[in-house]
């Protein structure tokens, strides 16, 4: 069994990404933001777009980072992976660096990232910051810079935890979908199985039930949604 998770609002509290622009980027950064959301560009493309509006040194910008809190109960999650032998990676449509970041100030090692690859170059003055995609498929439908499809490869066995639109696409493969926010409200609609969680607590007692389950008894998945 594998364990796969978004980063930004899964793990991390709110999107990083947005959190660095909010701060060290011009307005414009909005503007890209709104011809994405109505599909004017790729996610790939507005994310790159954003990142080179950055203006910040090395040391201020990870000084914000260093500010992201993440849920107070994925440590915990964590050396549960560990102790049951579950290989655990993050896969992301956001920024490696940030993540990676993130991950190592809460002493979070020897966990997988997948994610758009943060470019620094501290020769250049004003515009430092570019974003390369090592993991986009140009047969992506949803344009992401992370095709999650490609990384996830479907087994009813594995587990994909999200909450966001760069999730939509996995949660049709065939995994255990933990979903919140925006997926599960997709998933509801698509009337695709997904257990609700609030928290990375909800994920480990869902798991530690699978894991007690006899072999190929499924649990019971949830597509309910309160009124």
């Amino acid at each position: 069994m594998q364990v796969f998770c978004d980063f930004d609002g899964t793990i991390s509290k709110w999107d990083v990404t947005d959190f660095v622009l909010q701060r060290f980027a011009p307005p414009e950064w909005h503007k890209i933001e709104d011809q994405w959301t109505k599909g004017k560009i790729t996610s790939a493309q507005c994310m790159q777009r954003q990142v080179r509006l950055i203006r910040a040194t090395r040391d201020e910008l990870d000084a914000l980072v260093d500010m992201v809190e993440i849920d107070d109960s994925f440590i915990a999650f964590k050396a549960f992976c560990d102790s049951k032998g579950l290989s655990l990676t993050v896969v992301s449509d956001g920024v490696d660096y940030f993540i990676q970041r993130v991950l190592a100030r809460h002493g979070l090692t020897g966990i997988s990232v997948v994610a758009n690859k943060l470019v620094i170059d501290p020769a250049k003055v004003g515009a430092c910051f570019d974003l390369d995609f090592p993991f986009i498929n140009a047969a992506c439908a949803a344009g992401s810079g992370v095709c999650k499809c490609n990384v996830v490869a479907p087994s009813r066995d594995d587990i994909y935890v999200g909450d966001g639109r760069s999730d939509f696409c996995v949660s049709n493969a065939e995994v255990t979908v933990f979903a919140k926010a925006k997926l599960a409200d997709y998933c509801h609609r698509r009337r695709i199985p997904f257990i609700p969680y609030d928290s990375f607590a909800d994920i480990q007692a869902a798991v530690a039930k699978i894991l007690s389950s006899p072999p190929r008894q499924p649990v019971a998945l949830s597509v309910a949604k309160s009124a």
